[in-house]
């Protein structure tokens, strides 16, 4: 019952749902497959656009982020190529200096070491020059080049006086390398390491070639420049292009690498390791972008393909579908109208001709159906008179029964009394007549109960159609006091106002009860009390036999020598009078337990008790 009113509720709210898009649909997308149909094609087109404009989207990001990420790579390993080389240089450096030959060895077996060492090192080493100072002199003493001796080192390159006159003055720890800017080399552009000899007085300059053709490594588009912290290029001839960005210089500065994009170019900044430089690698927008121009054109093509393709395909379906079911439309409302031999055939085997094909079907079934339903309908008609008739005769059937029943039973009830008060005359021996007697009694009374059980099967049995509002508790006391409970106890565990056929109910009550002390005995305790959606009769008897369950309810059914085998029948058979249901509940461990469920719902307000409730019951009456 309850899954039957969720799909109510759920096809309830679905026809609500429809009914407000039906009142906002115009009429014309309601009443024409055309306007569907192109409607359709057209929220396709924007669906299809839209997932390609998402996706264009998507990939255009993709190709700047990767560009961007190539771009800070490329800037990331020039920078670190250039932090190598200046390592090693100053490795170099600090290396050829540590030599003895300083102190002990004359200029010639100086420049002879200079010479050695500058063949045997790194190809970038363009020349290296002793310093001497003594005697507060700073002369070049030693060279590999033999026509910068006996000259100052800034007398033979500008750009040696401050890191020579730092090496000089600053503390004597051999491992401090100063270097100098970068200046213009016959060629090509070097920078001057400068650092003091370990033994002796004076230091070694080592001049070594700025390896700017690592700032090329045959990709195309991509230009680096090498720049001081202030954004002046170290190497002449870099400046002017592109513009340099004050946020780039200040976050590789800080460490950080960091791609900029100004006007028509892209840069990407990163610091040199160990040095105040920047690296600074751009292209060219267009060209680093130049992927996403096609991935534009690719979606334009794909879209504009697909637009033209679904046009074209709706124009061709739609001629070859919506024709024909406007022609079978036509046909179909001719049938509604009551012409069945309206003709639907044609020459089409695909679907619409298998839609064709099923339409003439149906309308030769529904010739038959008529045809049937106006049989059936005569015969429904012979069939209700004869259940009518049947009904009538059974009825008659109940009083004659219990007329010609109850007629012998009152005659023999009265010589029986006849009888008892001619045997209990003092001089007749009445022991062994006086037992027939209350035999024949016995019988009497069961035919009696026999009786008043089938009056209720066949009068009682129907649905009840009028009910009144019923308090258990009074109910139960009522039942109660009808029956001969002996020593019996009732409980009331729980009550509640009920809607009821009250004489039904009582009747059921009665019979549950006096089968309590039918099978249980004289001192059985009966339990009534409520649950979630009706109420029970519980005892506290041995229970009900698993075996016994299913045929509990049988008519005929009883362990008891006195039963009729009719009294749980009518119990059942008023219940299901009210729809209610009865079952037993077999997980009741202390005796059996009787349970009438569906009499109310959970949430139904009870009247019991209230002012409300008498004046429903005045209402009624």
């Amino acid at each position: 019952m309850t899954g039957g009113g969720d799909d109510n509720a759920a096809s309830s709210r679905r026809d609500g749902v429809t009914a407000r898009l039906h009142a906002v649909v115009p009429g014309v997308f309601a009443r024409s497959y055309t306007a569907k149909f192109a409607v359709a094609l057209a929220v396709i087109v924007v669906v299809l656009a839209a997932v390609g404009f998402v996706s264009y989207l998507q990939i255009q990001e993709r190709v700047v982020s990767d560009a961007a990420t190539d771009l800070e790579t490329t800037a990331t390993h020039r920078a670190g190529s250039i932090e190598q080389w200046r390592t090693t240089t100053e490795t170099e450096a600090v290396a050829i200096a540590a030599a003895g030959v300083y102190d002990t060895g004359t200029p010639a077996d100086i420049r002879q070491y200079l010479a050695t060492v500058a063949t045997a090192e790194s190809s970038q080493i363009r020349s290296l020059h002793y310093v001497s100072t003594v005697d507060d002199s700073q002369t070049v003493v030693a060279s590999t080049e033999t026509n910068t001796e006996g000259r100052s080192p800034w007398a033979v390159e500008s750009a040696w006086e401050s890191p020579v006159t730092a090496a000089m003055d600053g503390p004597t720890d051999t491992e401090t390398v100063v270097r100098s800017t970068v200046y213009a080399d016959g060629d090509g552009h070097s920078m001057a390491f400068v650092t003091p000899v370990t033994d002796g007085d004076g230091a070694l300059i080592l001049v070594a070639r700025v390896p700017t053709d690592q700032f090329h490594d045959g990709r195309d588009g991509f230009e680096t420049q090498l720049l001081t912290g202030d954004g002046d290029p170290l190497i002449d001839g870099q400046d002017g292009s592109p513009s340099i960005s004050q946020d780039g210089l200040r976050a590789a500065t800080a460490g950080r690498t960091t791609t900029i994009e100004t006007g028509g170019s892209v840069a990407a900044y990163t610091p040199v390791n160990g040095t105040s430089w920047v690296v600074m690698t751009s292209a060219e927008r267009q060209s680093l972008y130049g992927t996403s121009r096609l991935v534009r054109w690719g979606f334009l093509a794909v879209v504009g393909t697909a637009v033209v393709s679904l046009v074209v395909a709706g124009y061709l379906f739609g001629r070859h579908t919506i024709r024909p079911l406007i022609q079978l439309r036509d046909r179909a409302q001719a049938m509604e109208r009551g012409d069945l031999g309206v003709d639907i055939s044609t020459a089409r085997q695909d679907e619409i001709g298998r839609l064709y094909a099923a339409f003439g079907n149906m309308r030769d079934t529904l010739r038959s159906q008529i045809r049937q339903a106006q049989a059936a309908r005569e015969e429904a008609e012979r069939s209700s008179r004869e259940l009518e008739r049947q009904n009538e005769r059974l009825d008659e059937f109940a009083s004659t029964l219990s007329h010609d029943l109850r007629n012998p039973l009152t005659v023999a009830r009265g010589h029986v009394e006849l009888l008892a008060t001619r045997l209990s005359d003092p001089g007749t021996d009445s022991t062994d007549l006086q037992s027939h007697i209350e035999k024949l009694e016995d019988a009497h009374d069961r035919i009696e109960s026999i009786i008043d059980d089938v009056l209720t099967l066949t009068r009682k049995g129907a649905s009840v159609e009028q009910t009144a509002p019923v308090p258990l508790e009074g109910l139960v006391t009522e039942a109660w006091d009808n029956i001969d409970n002996k020593n019996a106890s009732i409980e009331i565990a729980g009550s509640r106002t009920i809607d009821a056929d009250r004489t039904r109910l009582l009747r059921a009550l009665e019979n549950l009860f006096r089968n309590a002390l039918d099978h249980v005995g004289p001192e059985v305790t009966v339990t009534v009390g409520l649950t979630d959606h009706g109420f029970y009769v519980a005892d506290d008897g041995p229970g009900i036999p698993t075996e016994a369950v299913d045929d509990i309810f049988e008519y005929g059914h009883t362990t008891s020598e006195d039963g009729t085998g009719l009294g749980l029948s009518i119990v059942k058979t008023i219940a299901e009078a009210h729809g209610w249901r009865l079952y037993i509940d077999t997980t009741y461990p202390d005796g059996a337990m009787f349970v009438f469920a569906d009499v109310f719902s959970e949430d139904e307000p009870d009247w019991y008790g209230t002012e409300f409730e008498w004046g429903r019951s005045e209402a009624d009456d």
